[in-house]
């Protein structure tokens, strides 16, 4: 039981200092991660996209992926507002 534990798929992390690339006021999703290059289009549809906390951010974005506790509180502290995703 549990031996292909390693093999399990994780999402690809993105920090939110990365996030600082977008256009204020823009919706962060997967499209625009791959749009702007901050993801690689293959790997994000086939493994998922999470925001982590590590930095800072100055710009309020309005995010529609998972995302970390941590990284929720800075968000929403630069005036951004979170999506709930599935």
């Amino acid at each position: 039981k549990e031996k292909n534990k390693v093999f399990k798929k994780q999402p690809l992390v993105v920090n939110i200092k990365a996030l600082n690339l977008m256009p204020a006021k823009s919706t962060v999703n997967l499209e625009t991660l791959i749009k702007h290059h901050i993801v690689d289009a293959d790997d994000a549809k086939k493994y998922g996209v999470k925001i982590l906390g590590d930095g800072e951010i100055s710009l309020p974005l309005i995010v529609a992926l998972p995302i970390s506790k941590g990284a929720r509180q800075k968000i929403e502290k630069a005036g951004g507002q979170i999506v709930e995703t599935q």
